[in-house]
């Protein structure tokens, strides 16, 4: 009897495995469909799917264009599928997810539209992208550590909430804890339930996300009073006598 090599549970859920199957999956494709393209045997594909063996470079590269994917994906070397360095670039230095980037950059193009219909202009290579230019001045207004700190704050007090029950059970203090409780109010500290806690860091990010906007509406009035009283100045400068002037 042939002695056959059993995979291991690593092996299985190595990344090339794993994204072969997710991609079959979702592409509802059959083993022998992705056989005949890469031209290999039935079996093969079986075994690539349970990480007992890899393709060769040819045909590792064969798989990525039935798919339409990058290698670097198969690989694992990104999060993002398609062959576009750019976005491969950005997951990998913000650690975002392809559906992520590809919202911004929607929305990157929606505004642009926007923007476009609305004020019918166009703009050209070197002007800054709208979108872009609100972020950039945003992005100086707003203590982004604290904001994104509280956020995640406020997630995580949502999970012990989900968890505990939004209306955790009350206990009755004894004197003892009372006192306990008084002394530690009197050094600054409260106690909170999760749900609790969940509403006061969502405040805490929401003031800083209005404290932000407040500041960059400030800056933009004063630099349209700025750019107003300019043209204003300028209008009211007398024009020069271009003609001989009468002797």
């Amino acid at each position: 009897m042939r002695y056959v090599k059993k995979n291991s549970v690593e092996e299985y859920n190595s990344i090339f495995a794993s994204r072969l199957r997710y991609l079959m999956e979702h592409a509802d494709v059959n083993q022998q469909k992705l056989a005949d393209f890469i031209g290999v045997t039935r079996q093969a594909v079986s075994a690539y799917t349970l990480g007992a063996s890899l393709p060769d470079i040819e045909k590792f590269e064969k798989i990525a264009d039935f798919f339409g994917v990058s290698t670097e994906y198969l690989l694992g070397r990104t999060e993002v599928m398609e062959t576009n360095i750019v976005k491969q670039a950005i997951s990998e230095a913000l650690q975002l997810s392809e559906d992520s980037i590809d919202l911004i950059i929607g929305l990157q193009k929606e505004f642009r539209l926007e923007q476009n219909l609305e004020n019918d202009w166009k703009l050209t290579v070197k002007e800054k992208e709208p979108l872009s230019a609100i972020f950039d001045r945003w992005l100086r207004f707003v203590d982004l550590e604290e904001f994104m700190s509280n956020l995640f704050k406020t997630i995580e007090a949502a999970a012990n909430a989900q968890h505990s029950g939004y209306f955790p059970e009350r206990y009755m203090l004894d004197e003892d804890d009372k006192n306990a409780v008084y002394n530690l109010k009197q050094r600054g500290y409260v106690t909170l339930t999760p749900t609790e806690q969940m509403d006061l860091y969502e405040q805490k990010a929401a003031k800083i996300f209005v404290q932000s906007v407040e500041r960059l509406q400030s800056e933009s009035i004063e630099a349209t009073i700025t750019l107003c009283e300019a043209e204003k100045t300028e209008q009211d400068q007398p024009e020069e006598d271009g003609g001989d002037g009468a002797q």
